[in-house]
């Protein structure tokens, strides 16, 4: 089970990322740092460094395929959907600290302030919230560009929005009116609009 990273001018691949047991959902690029995120039906969600070419950090903590894992737009967050019907909200701001920030090293940190740090990197992503409400798999999640708000599209036919704040994620609404599962959603970057598509071939706005 292959991520490939292309040169879409060249038309080659590049490299291979290899790792996951079974079949990988969806692959997507982090915005800032040299990262790309994937998830699988082995449950699991990577991040890998594409200029290491490893994979960093495996999020482990969902019971059944996961459909859908992205990054937040600006914060140190990952979102994911599961057909365990639930979507799980992670903080991976430890693992940027520990790969990206400049400087000290985790062993040299651990050193000065051995209570703080882990030097087995179980502190790269937490979950933080876990946000149960569809009846059936979910399919996607996706973060708004700019607002605390996440929509996500689930095999009960329904689209939920929720929000969030540092402490807790909460339901906020529920779009009804597919008639089947409902693969994908996105909110619009600027108006308070929601696209989603369902296998009962239309999409909605």
């Amino acid at each position: 089970y292959k991520i490939k990273v292309w040169n879409y001018k060249q038309k080659k691949c590049l490299f291979t990322l290899l790792g996951h047991l079974d079949y990988i959902r969806t692959t997507f690029f982090h915005h800032e740092y040299p990262w790309i995120i994937s998830c699988s039906d082995d449950q699991t969600i990577r991040i890998w460094n594409w200029q290491s070419r490893t994979c960093i950090c495996v999020l482990t903590g969902h019971n059944h395929y996961v459909m859908c894992a992205q990054f937040h737009p600006t914060e140190d967050l990952v979102a994911s959907a599961s057909l365990d019907q639930t979507i799980r909200i992670w903080d991976i701001s430890g693992l940027r600290k520990k790969t990206v920030a400049p400087g000290m090293g985790v062993l040299d940190d651990h050193i000065r302030n051995p209570g703080s740090t882990d030097l087995f990197g179980s502190a790269d992503a937490i979950v933080k919230h876990v946000l149960e409400g569809h009846d059936r798999g979910v399919n996607w999640v996706s973060f708004h560009s700019t607002l605390p708000l996440l929509v996500s599209a689930a095999d009960d036919r329904q689209v939920k929005l929720w929000r969030m704040n540092d402490a807790k994620a909460w339901e906020v609404d529920t779009c009804r009116g597919h008639y089947n599962n409902v693969s994908c959603c996105i909110f619009h970057p600027r108006q308070d609009l929601i696209l989603s598509n369902s296998e009962d071939r239309s999409i909605r706005v």
